[in-house]
């Protein structure tokens, strides 16, 4: 058995997470071998959605324009009860550019990280298929299989992103706890007509069952039908066109053919998502109900979550115990989520009075408002949060995720997100009062003294202060980096009031906060 020289991290699964988790490392200076057992790529469709917070990262990532080329932009969730109409905008979200969701073939997402990890030096191995692992206290010692031949190499973390049926979670003996759906769920990909917005995903909430139909780009679309009978293979396509016929309050038919498949849905959770030094990231971890299509990007905020811990680890600026901390967050976000998805699930398959008490109450929370100002945002997972140490300044508290918004009140200029570069943790300081030249200077003196501070956990690389500075009152340059808020703009959506300091973590997430 031949023996491959060691890297980093080894990643097994060349997925969406994995590839992800892939090119994030590498371009934190971090080798990374991804193998995958499959001989090529996958051409399916698979998942679907990209919510705004999954296009935060591929914007971190600078992967953001290839992946919206091949996007189609979704304006709203729209429900149709029986005569009614509801519907869920994304308009009115704040604290991002990314207002709204898009829709594209996963495959089509894999492409774009594909590219991405081949622009920062990384090659996919395909046909290389995990068998085994053994740790020991500076590594993981891997069995690969290529070719029928087996091989070994080491690693200093083992990454598993090879999916529900994980191959690495069941050689560490982790649980993968849950229960499978009673119901079957029937999914036709093709060309369908129907005069329907292109621009919202359509879910028909009927008596028989649910329909839902989500567009992607050129001119395709995806039904997905919930299934009350058994169906033989070669009738799913008939199937299909009748049930969306029947179940749609629209003329719709099927153009051309049909992609077809039938499957259960699962909730299902690792009971751990770490062991020593191999981790699960992804559907490895958790999955759930494609209701709310929470899966792929829940996995994605697993690599973004990680990946800048790892590289930290290797750079000695992040201590190895920030992966437990990883695990117990992720495990947080993903119970959450899984819930969530368990709610709307149900919700879909509701019948008798259930589902008539289901339309009135939609039917409220859509007049009222309620889905836009509470629904959207944790629909798009912009309102997920970490449990953190309690500490707060203003409207920013330690768990959250940073808000994104334009400064100088323009969307066209800069965004704060781009200012608090990704590399490393960050102080973000806030002086208040912005037309107070001692208070600026004060807060400048606190963010030399803060960076100075030897002490445990993260260490800001550097520091970064919001004021709407008077020219003549300004410092000369102390490694503090400015950023002007003229109309206080920053300072009033934040809810500061006095001068504050936030940590912000690479992932975006506030570390700490507190006042100065």
């Amino acid at each position: 058995m031949s023996e491959k020289s060691g890297t980093e991290v080894l990643i097994v699964g060349a997925g969406p997470v994995g590839l992800a988790l892939g090119v994030d490392l590498l371009r934190r200076g971090t080798s990374v071998r991804v193998v995958d057992r499959d001989p090529t790529p996958h051409p399916h469709s698979k998942s679907l959605a990209l919510w705004p917070r999954a296009l935060e990262y591929f914007h971190r990532l600078e992967l953001i324009d290839p992946l919206l080329e091949r996007s189609l932009t979704v304006g709203a969730l729209t429900y149709y009860l029986g005569g009614r109409i509801v519907r869920v905008g994304f308009g009115s979200l704040g604290g991002t550019r990314y207002r709204y969701p898009v829709t594209l073939p996963q495959s089509a997402t894999e492409e774009v990280l594909r590219q991405g990890f081949a622009a920062a030096g990384g090659k996919v191995e395909y046909g290389t298929e995990f068998v085994d692992c053994a740790q020991d206290a500076d590594g993981v010692r891997v069995r690969l299989r290529v070719d029928g031949r087996e091989t070994e190499s080491r690693a200093r973390y083992l990454v598993g992103c090879d999916g529900a049926h994980s191959t690495v979670r069941e050689r560490l003996g982790v649980a993968f706890e849950g229960a499978t759906y009673p119901q079957r769920f029937l999914v036709a990909d093709g060309v369908w007509d129907a005069p329907l917005p292109q621009n919202e995903t359509h879910y028909f909430m009927n008596p028989s069952g649910v329909l839902v139909v989500t567009s992607l780009p050129g001119g395709r679309a995806r039904v997905f039908l919930g299934l009350r009978e058994e169906v033989a293979a070669d009738r799913l396509a008939e199937t299909a066109r009748r049930l969306a016929s029947e179940r749609c309050t629209v003329p719709i038919r099927a153009v051309g053919e049909l992609q077809t498949g039938v499957f259960r849905v699962h909730r299902r959770m690792a009971d751990r998502f770490r062991v020593g030094r191999v981790l699960l990231a992804g559907d490895a971890a958790h999955i759930h109900s494609p209701a709310g299509a929470q899966g792929l990007n829940t996995g994605l905020e697993d690599a973004g979550s990680l990946a800048w811990r790892l590289a930290g680890i290797r750079g000695e600026t992040v201590a190895p115990d920030a992966l437990e901390e990883w695990s117990r967050e992720r495990r947080h976000t993903a119970a959450s989520v899984v819930a969530d998805s368990d709610r709307q699930t149900r919700m879909w398959t509701l019948s008798g009075w259930r589902s008539t008490l289901r339309d009135g109450l939609l039917e409220a929370a859509g007049r009222s408002g309620v889905l836009d100002r509470f629904v959207a945002p944790r629909q798009t997972q912009l309102a997920l949060t970490y449990p953190g140490d309690g500490s707060r300044a203003g409207k920013l508290r330690s768990g959250m995720r940073l808000p994104d918004l334009p400064l100088g009140g323009r969307a066209d200029r800069a965004w704060l997100h781009d200012r608090v570069a990704p590399d490393g943790p960050v102080l973000l300081l806030f002086a208040a009062d912005n037309r107070d030249p001692e208070r600026l200077a004060d807060t400048r003196r606190a963010a030399r003294r803060l960076l100075a501070e030897e002490g445990a956990g993260l260490r800001p690389r550097r520091a970064v202060l919001v004021s709407a500075r008077i020219p003549e009152s300004v410092p000369g340059d102390d490694g503090v980096e400015e950023i002007g808020d003229p109309g206080a703009d920053v300072h009033r959506a934040f809810g500061i009031t006095g001068p504050s300091a936030v940590l912000i973590r690479p992932d975006m997430t506030i570390g700490t906060a507190f006042a100065l």
